[in-house]
């Protein structure tokens, strides 16, 4: 399996070997190795599961913020929006200042939206947009996820409801809103 893993193997052979290796010498390590390579091979269910039982090992709370960040964005891949915003938010309660896990908990808001009806699904993006608004300021110098954030911000804004929608539904700019989806 040590092989294998340095030669960057990612057959179904190897992934099948390294499996049973995990089970005879489970550790934090190989974990990590299948999940990554599961991930990768677009297996994300397989990938999260080894992804939490890192989790369960690890106790760096960097290290854990960063794996529960993998963990929502693997969920989210998986169109699991609960099971990601849940692992987006303990991220963030780990760390305030994790852009990513805000980044990915805006996601997952937004994956949710489709799923609610009416004022309620356009709301949504209400939160969406001001959760990625936070990743945006977070990510600001990731040349990378900065833009994304901003880009993915502005795209929430184009969802957000019209004031005909708002006077329809009795709702005033400025006013609260529970969004009850």
């Amino acid at each position: 399996v040590s092989l294998m893993a340095h030669a960057n193997c990612d057959s179904p052979f190897f992934f099948e070997i390294a499996e049973k290796y995990y089970v005879l010498d489970p550790s934090s390590d190989t974990a990590m190795m299948l999940a990554q390579g599961f991930q990768a091979a677009g297996d994300y269910g397989k990938a999260t599961t080894y992804l939490r039982e890192t989790l369960a090992v690890e106790t760096d709370p960097q290290k854990r913020g960063l794996l529960l960040v993998t963990i929502s964005l693997n969920e989210l891949a998986a169109n699991r929006a609960s099971a990601a915003a849940t692992a987006a938010t303990e991220a963030r309660n780990l760390d305030p200042n994790n852009g990513m896990a805000y980044f990915a908990l805006a996601q997952a808001y937004a994956a949710a939206a489709s799923g609610c009806a009416g004022i309620d699904g356009q709301a949504v993006y209400w939160v969406a947009y001001d959760v990625m608004s936070q990743a945006a300021n977070l990510l600001a110098d990731d040349a990378t996820y900065g833009p994304a954030a901003r880009t993915m911000a502005s795209n929430y804004r184009a969802h957000f409801p019209s004031a005909e929608e708002l006077f329809f539904n009795e709702l005033r700019e400025g006013s609260r809103y529970t969004v009850t989806c």
